[in-house]
């Protein structure tokens, strides 16, 4: 956690917080280190304790950002490697990851997350962090039921965000994968 904010009830913040998010990101990071400790997949490790999915393996080519209405936005172009050569996904943001696309259609979009990670040590990469050259590895994790829910969708949902596209769970889009 970065800052706290909105202070509130303990009733508000029983019916406003996800339980157990922060146990969840403990033991991701436990997960990422130990991996690399033991010379194993982090990615893997991350995926088996999200229930998420590899959706993209590439390099970063490009990232453009711009401050629009007090957020920074912008798109991360990623050109493929290993299964993925010859493809292109571009990821686009709004401080956080909205949307993951290749010339297929759409991988993952909020309110799931999207994730990117070091391809070798598993880190995280924040929307701040990413440069042109990383090697990263694309997840899309599943969100809460919550945010699937209609009140859920209205507030972070792909046309909040102004994306022409319905919502379709992670684990949907990839059945496949």
């Amino acid at each position: 956690a970065m800052n706290a904010s909105y202070p509130m009830t303990g009733r508000q913040l029983k019916e406003a917080v996800i339980p157990g998010t922060m146990t969840l990101c403990q033991e991701i990071g436990r997960a990422i280190k130990r991996a690399n400790r033991e010379k194993t997949d982090p990615i893997r490790a991350v995926l088996d304790i999200t229930g998420g999915f590899r959706l993209f393996k590439g390099k970063v080519i490009d990232v453009r950002r711009a401050t629009v209405k007090g957020f920074a936005r912008g798109e991360a172009v990623i050109e493929g490697v290993g299964p993925d050569a010859g493809q292109t996904c571009r990821v686009q943001f709004q401080n956080e990851h909205l949307v993951a696309m290749t010339e297929q259609g759409v991988l993952a979009s909020a309110p799931d997350l999207i994730t990117l990670l070091d391809a070798e040590s598993g880190e995280p990469i924040t929307t701040e962090g990413l440069r042109y050259g990383f090697r990263v590895e694309v997840l899309g994790i599943p969100c809460d039921k919550r945010w699937r829910t209609p009140k859920g969708l209205e507030l972070v949902g792909p046309q909040y965000f102004g994306y022409d596209f319905p919502y379709v769970p992670v684990e949907v889009r990839n059945r496949e994968a």
